[in-house]
């Protein structure tokens, strides 16, 4: 198979999207590069380069003799991503220069985490810092399985995100940095909850004796 110049770049964000978006996948399973080059039409080599590609960006695991794996997440590693998004973003909304400004509709078509993820960025551009930028971009990545995982264990999560863009919108950057600290100190607390969502757990507790 010739791969057309550009390939790899395309395969890259194709991956990328299907890793990010494919509900099936959890954590410690293995991706088959086969597979993906089938997928997405391409040979095995640009296949290989993204998933290396992505490996580096964190959202996946390359082991000796297991291939790529999708990441395993414990709950230290949740909680600490947790607490790194939100310094980023407390730090991206005190260095806000109030440029762009924040729409308080997302953008129209998004879904839930998709408009959280587009405030994320917007605030992160309003810091004029292009380090916070990659950095809440990378995050946002990262945290992405988690949300979708939000998304069934936290029944406000839509009212959560539509707060905190009413307020960075209307520019109460004080109100906006403690409803960021208060976001992510509850969904701190449901770290033990998400995991086990992650790993199709739902919200069975092993710990429960069985009837």
């Amino acid at each position: 198979m010739i791969d057309r110049p550009g390939t790899g770049e395309r395969v890259y964000l194709s991956i990328k999207t299907f890793l990010l978006s494919e509900g099936a996948l959890r954590p410690g399973e293995r991706i088959d590069v086969s597979d993906l080059a089938r997928r997405f039409g391409a040979s095995a080599t640009p296949v290989r380069a993204a998933l290396h590609r992505l490996v580096g960006e964190r959202l996946l695991t390359a082991l000796p003799g297991e291939g790529f794996l999708v990441p395993r997440m414990n709950e230290p590693d949740l909680s600490d991503l947790y607490q790194w998004n939100a310094a980023l973003l407390v730090n991206a909304a005190r260095a806000a220069s109030g440029e762009p400004t924040i729409p308080i509709e997302p953008p129209a078509g998004d879904g839930p985490i998709a408009a959280l993820e587009d405030l994320f960025a917007r605030l992160a551009a309003r810091s004029a810092n292009v380090e916070m930028e990659w950095a809440v971009a990378g995050a946002s990545d990262r945290l992405h399985r988690p949300r979708c995982a939000e998304l069934d264990v936290i029944p406000e999560f839509l009212e959560e995100s539509r707060e905190l863009r009413r307020l960075a919108a209307i520019g109460s950057a004080g109100a906006l940095r403690q409803a960021i600290v208060t976001y992510h100190r509850r969904r701190l607390r449901l770290v033990p909850a998400l995991v086990r969502s992650l790993h199709g757990l739902g919200d069975r507790d092993p710990r429960r004796p069985a009837e």
